[in-house]
């Protein structure tokens, strides 16, 4: 008699890394801290909290989809299962709604979940770095009356310099603030926004959520050294190191500081520092670095009082080459240029003294090279007996060599905390900031954007950065495992080549092909299956100390 056995369907659904980063968000208090903010819900099964966690998933998925995508893509990767939810609740007007929520509760989203994380991963909070970028959007962000659209809790979106190369695209500036990769702290700006002000505003904004320390120094780039900013620094007791542009003072102060190294009143100071990448190579290919500290007065006319800054002037024989040989380049692009024009004298629209000179001065500015020669023109418009003559400016090319490879660093922490070499090493750590704005810009791709609201696009940079302090997270927390346990990830490289230093990306996609098992019984109902994790996931799972997986 034959037997009857129950029809069974199986399906397999990729998630990728959904499910791991489901386990950090939920680590981090995301969607607790999402919906402790956002009073109103949708009036479905799920809160916004919730649903904020596919746009965040698609972040980091490193293919992000369109918000209007989001429906079809929920579907095809199993995100729907995942969180039990339904895809057709992602509809533009509760995205829309959801996201202008978040725009008006940003800063207390941010702030809870980054008091979870520093209390769950416990950063290093001493040493933080700030940088700004530009984002930029496509479409238009103007009113009836052409002016651009304003909104309470989002950036104004207006052309200005622009960092992506897109002076055409309207933008917001964004502020950061890290340690090593890891976002502690941002603010979209207005675009076109000066970087005047940024750093101290955010660096009060952070110290206001009480996770720093006292001791906690602030590492910029040149726009920090301005002179409203040092002094706000200092009259608050807050530190500071940062690149110094190269002033008038600046420029005389090294010229005295070095005559002085010249006549043995200074010395340099080797600083042992190898950098990741030259530490293969034989010592006497490695780049050289040296440092000379001076003292310059900050004066605070205001408040009559002088503060001591310490100025190193830092050298590398890396820096010093590629000045030189950008130097060389300039020379010679010079010399080319004035021989063509010698060349067209009397010919074409080289006729007139006046357009002569102008396309002197353009050609050399071009090069770089104006301030390397000095030219005489000989001849008049009427004779048109024109004669061009030039020579190389021995002194002024002698003093540009004496800037070859030298950076000026300025600071207000105490030698006794930090040495002149140790104030050059710092800095360097600085790219660690733009490293992250490398990973917000790709694969995150927060831009371009084609939200129409302000609001709407706040909300969204919300989320992004989120997902984005949840890949710095993964990074940090595994290289520390590493460092500290001397344990690698097995399997994560091909032909096992693994090193102390995964990247986010690799780790990501080390799970790209991880999906759910679907059984769908005769009856209609369903069982989702987790299945075991491959080595190389389980290994990245329990160094980030997450829950066995379900």
């Amino acid at each position: 008699m034959p037997v009857e056995t129950e029809v069974v369907e199986y399906q397999t659904v990729e998630i990728g890394a959904a499910y791991l980063v489901k386990s950090i968000l939920h680590r981090l208090g995301v969607v607790a801290a999402i919906d402790q903010e956002l009073k109103y819900q949708p009036e479905i099964a799920a809160t916004y909290g919730r649903l904020a966690q596919v746009v965040i998933f698609n972040r980091m998925s490193l293919h992000p989809q369109p918000l209007y995508q989001l429906a079809d893509w929920v579907t095809q990767h199993g995100i729907d299962r995942l969180l039990g939810l339904q895809a057709t609740w992602l509809d533009d007007d509760r995205l829309g709604a959801m996201l202008e929520g978040l725009a008006a509760h940003q800063g207390a989203i941010w702030s809870t979940i980054i008091g979870n994380a520093v209390r769950e991963f416990k950063p290093d909070l001493e040493w933080l770095h700030s940088d700004t970028t530009s984002v930029y959007f496509e479409g238009r962000y103007e009113d009836a009356e052409g002016a651009p659209k304003a909104a309470e809790h989002a950036p104004v979106l207006v052309k200005g310099y622009n960092k992506d190369g897109k002076p055409q695209n309207v933008q917001f500036v964004l502020s950061l603030i890290t340690t090593k990769r890891v976002p502690l702290w941002y603010r979209p700006w207005d675009g076109n926004q000066t970087d005047d002000g940024v750093y101290l505003a955010d660096l009060t904004a952070l110290r206001a959520t009480g996770l720093l320390p006292e001791n906690v120094v602030l590492i910029g780039d040149r726009k920090l050294c301005n002179q409203e900013t040092m002094l706000a620094f200092c009259r608050t007791n807050q530190c500071f190191l940062a690149a110094h542009p190269w002033t008038d003072t600046a420029t005389a102060t090294w010229e005295q500081t070095w005559q002085a190294l010249q006549q043995g009143e200074l010395a340099w100071t080797p600083v042992a520092y190898v950098t990741r990448n030259a530490a293969h190579k034989p010592v006497e290919q490695r780049t050289q670095y040296r440092v000379c500290e001076v003292t310059h007065p900050l004066v605070d006319a205001a408040h009559d009082k002088v503060y001591p800054l310490r100025w190193v002037f830092s050298w590398s024989s890396s820096k010093a080459e590629l000045d030189a040989r950008q130097r060389r380049k300039a020379l010679a692009a010079g010399e080319q240029a004035l021989e063509r024009i010698k060349g067209l004298l009397g010919k074409y629209d080289y006729k007139s003294r006046k357009v002569i000179e102008s396309r002197l001065e353009k050609a050399l500015r071009k090069a770089q090279a104006g301030r390397y020669f000095s030219c005489t023109l000989q001849g008049t418009d009427e004779d048109q007996a024109w004669e061009l003559r030039w020579a190389r400016c021995p002194t002024v090319i002698s003093q540009a060599e004496r800037f070859d490879g030298i950076v000026l660093l300025c600071t207000t922490v105490p030698v006794e905390r930090l040495s002149a070499g140790a104030v050059m090493i710092k800095y360097k750590e600085q790219v660690t900031v733009e490293q992250t704005i490398d990973f917000i810009k790709s694969p995150v791709q927060i831009r371009p954007m084609w939200l129409h609201s302000p609001r709407r696009l706040a909300g969204l940079t919300l989320l992004i950065m989120i997902a984005v302090l949840v890949a710095a997270l993964l990074e940090y927390q595994i290289r520390r495992q590493i460092a500290q346990t001397g344990q690698l990830l097995d399997g994560l490289m091909p032909e096992h080549r693994d090193n102390p230093y995964p990247t986010a990306a690799k780790m990501l996609k080390a799970f790209q092909d991880y999906a759910l098992v679907i059984v769908r019984h005769a009856d209609g109902h369903e069982d989702v299956h987790f299945p075991k994790l491959r080595s190389v996931q389980q290994q990245i799972w329990d160094m980030m100390g997450l829950s066995p997986p379900a």
